[in-house]
């Protein structure tokens, strides 16, 4: 396994912005079950920045945590002043240096990266993610702006000077985040990707879509347009192949244990982020917080409440147990060491929350066939996958950052 699945490690969500320039109809975060960006000031002041950087340093001494990646999101992070970033960046640096290994991360519309931000990026290396929802007419009727109009020309601005800067080694490399669209042929969206935007590290988002969604589509859409994307994706194999890590990451856990233990790990701690709201707010993954008021406490906060308790609490020892406890459907599929019922959004239904299979679960058992038709390609694979797939998962969520798990 690599250094960064041993041990506990924590992954952050901070709110820099609780606004943002564009317009997404699809938007969970502005329109979800909850107010906790209307309730939390649009910037995030530095007072809630020293507190965060303080809780998470007390986290990491109390619960041994080797790795904490904090993510800087929104809303849009650049909207945040770019010498509050600064001062920002360097408070956690400084709270944490002595305690865990920090990992800094963005995920940005990309529309108002420039020069200075660049510069910023490469100062306390940031890793940056892009969001393009694909072609310039698909991008720019999915991601408006506040006025209607579309972002697609300043989204690969920004992308190609980030593109540049990592190329001269001054930042890590970025990749993209697609929010996967079954109207679309999943092909062409890759296409583009790769051979006009020169993106060869990129993954597609599922939606969050439960069992009382209004809007979730026919598996067969979502079948047909996965299919056209594993197509050419097939086609890319060679001297620059395509990383999508939602293919990849299978592929390789069907080829190895080792791989096959990672994935174990990653998909154990699925549930495992903590979201920090500019206001100080904890909460697990916004993801799930759109989903139920239920989920959201505006009474907790990095001010009142240690990590570890936060771990103790009701909402998230729920996560926990049903992380451990598939549903009924998953527990003798093929899949499932590899899959683990999908993400727990897609599970979700009022009263029963987590208790039925994912509403992809047609679709991830038609991506799942693929990769072991064609890992099963390789010279006495078979053995080896049949091996994988037998063994039970090597981690489970009651085993990481749990103090109130029980043997």
């Amino acid at each position: 396994m690599t250094e960064l699945f041993r041990g506990n490690r924590l992954d952050v969500v901070l709110k820099l912005a609780e606004r943002c320039n564009l317009a997404c109809p699809y938007c969970y975060y502005f329109e979800q079950e909850n107010n906790i960006s209307e309730l939390s000031r649009a910037l995030i002041p530095e007072q809630t920045v020293i507190d965060t950087a303080r809780f998470l340093r007390q986290g990491a001494q109390e619960m041994g945590i080797k790795n904490i990646f904090l993510g800087l999101h929104g809303g849009e992070p650049t909207l945040l002043p770019k010498k509050r970033f600064d001062r920002m960046c360097t408070i956690f640096r400084e709270e944490l240096a002595d305690y865990t290994q920090l990992h800094i991360g963005m995920q940005t519309n990309g529309t108002l990266v420039d020069a200075e931000w660049i510069d910023l990026f490469a100062k306390h290396n940031v890793m940056v993610g892009v969001s393009i929802d694909g072609p310039k007419d698909v991008h720019d009727r999915q991601r408006p702006d506040r006025r209607g109009r579309g972002s697609y020309d300043n989204s690969v601005r920004g992308l190609r000077l980030l593109q540049q800067a990592a190329k001269e080694r001054r930042i890590p490399a970025t990749g993209v985040l697609c929010v996967a669209n079954p109207d679309l042929h999943g092909g062409d969206v890759i296409r583009h990707f790769v051979e006009e935007l020169d993106v060869h590290s990129l993954n597609l988002l599922l939606p969050r879509e439960g069992h009382n969604s209004t809007y979730l589509q026919s598996q067969d859409k979502w079948i047909r347009y996965f299919n056209e994307v594993i197509d050419y994706w097939l086609q890319t194999r060679g001297s620059n192949p395509v990383r999508i890590y939602l293919l990849t990451e299978i592929v390789l856990a069907l080829m190895s244990e080792e791989y096959a233990e990672g994935l174990d790990y990653q998909r154990a701690n699925r549930h495992g982020i903590v979201t920090v709201s500019a206001e100080g707010f904890l909460g697990p993954d916004d993801n799930i917080m759109a989903l139920d008021k239920a989920f959201c406490l505006t009474d907790v906060t990095v001010r009142n409440t240690t990590l570890a308790q936060f771990f103790g609490s009701p909402i998230w020892q729920t996560l926990v147990k049903s992380i451990d406890t598939p549903p009924t459907k998953c527990a003798s599929c093929d899949w499932y060491r590899t899959c683990r019922s999908g993400d727990l959004f897609n599970r979700y239904a009022p009263g029963t929350h987590f208790d039925q299979a994912s509403v992809f679960c047609e679709t991830l058992d038609s991506i799942h066939t693929a990769m072991a038709s064609i890992v099963s390609q390789r010279e006495g694979a078979l053995e080896t996958m049949a091996g994988i797939l037998a063994t039970a998962p090597r981690h489970a969520a009651r085993d990481f950052l749990n103090p109130v798990a029980t043997a």
